[in-house]
């Protein structure tokens, strides 16, 4: 989406559907109103969290507060919905941490392969710890503020070829979101990187545009790739994790109380949106493996140790893009993730 028609968008939801819903016509009596985007289906774990957000927020507010969901990237891509919020015109958005490393370059930190605890739960209060807190400081820098981190399950690689080991990735051509370090990740495996967005994803692959993919089980499910790729090695190699962000300037516009509020509610979300997640994904995991014409390869324990070798360098990368802030990062998930070992 050019820059453009992001300002045009921006202005339309801040003045036609801001005023629409604020103009006592019976549409909404509530006193504050948030758009919160997202860029999955319906019937997502992203979605189910941002419902759950919703009923905690108008419930805990009495009512002053309504939310309005805006799933499957109504309001425009990712990268799209975390600049709307920038600029003050959608409050809030559920959005991978893949989607925003063009913008803070930081938050890649959980693009980084192996990082995290092997553990979900442990993964969890790692990045909503103490380092997070230094995290949420380079958000602030650009106008964001990042209110909750959602480890949403284990992505594993996709291909119509077995790649089991970095070797094999030689030449592909790998699918990856706009993360910087997604796609320096991948150039270190010797693949050949293409962005391309996720909703074009399943045609991209269709057509060859992209031979392989990353992505948890549930997205492989939701979206239906395992219809156009034949392999899924199971390799944990990274979290696919989601930020429940907000524009700092309409956050800090709001009374304590109603601030407090939306805190509360999106300190409560954390387990019940990754409880969610991990049935979701298990769901997901146990029907494709049901699916004739897909076959799931679990990657030997020998085999990640290869891949964790081969990508280390990456951490070396996330640094140089980085700079110092970056080496601080760093150091603070990697010492809360020891302490959770």
């Amino acid at each position: 989406m050019k820059k453009g028609f992001i300002v045009f968008a921006a202005l339309v939801l801040f003045f036609g559907f801001g005023l629409f819903i604020r103009t006592g016509d019976g549409f909404s009596a509530a006193k504050y109103t948030i758009s919160l985007g997202h860029v999955e289906v319906m019937d997502s774990s992203t979605q189910a969290a941002a419902e759950k957000f919703k009923e905690l927020v108008e419930k805990k507010s009495k009512g002053e507060i309504e939310v309005f969901i805006h799933p499957s990237s109504e309001l425009g891509t990712g990268p799209d919905m975390i600049q709307m919020c920038q600029m003050g015109a959608m409050q809030m958005g559920i959005l991978p941490a893949g989607h925003m490393g063009g913008i803070v370059p930081e938050v890649q930190i959980f693009d980084i392969p192996f990082l995290l605890p092997g553990d979900i739960w442990k993964a969890a209060k790692v990045m909503n710890g103490p380092a997070a807190q230094i995290l949420n400081q380079a958000f602030e820098k650009r106008g964001l503020i990042a209110l909750a981190f959602f480890p949403f399950s284990y992505k594993q690689f996709t291909a119509n070829k077995k790649v089991l080991t970095p070797a094999d990735f030689k030449g592909l051509k790998w699918r990856t979101m706009a993360s910087p370090i997604i796609i320096e990740s991948y150039k270190e495996l010797g693949a050949s990187p293409v962005s391309i967005d996720y909703h074009e994803l399943y045609t991209a692959l269709q057509l060859g545009m992209a031979e392989g993919e990353e992505n948890p089980f549930w997205t492989i499910g939701e979206m239906k790739f395992y219809e156009v790729q034949k392999y899924i090695i199971e390799s944990n190699h990274g979290i696919f994790v989601s930020i429940l962000v907000a524009s700092e300037s309409w956050f800090k516009g709001l009374p304590r109380n109603i601030q407090d509020i939306i805190i509360d509610a999106s300190k409560g979300l954390v387990n019940y949106a990754v409880k969610i997640d991990q049935k979701n994904d298990q769901e997901w995991r146990e029907k494709i493996k049901k699916i004739k014409g897909t076959e799931i390869v679990e990657l030997p324990p020998e085999n990640v140790a290869l891949f964790r070798k081969a990508l280390l360098p990456v951490r070396d990368i996330y640094v140089k893009m980085v700079g110092k802030s970056g080496k601080e990062i760093l150091d603070a998930f990697i010492e809360e993730s020891k302490k959770v070992e």
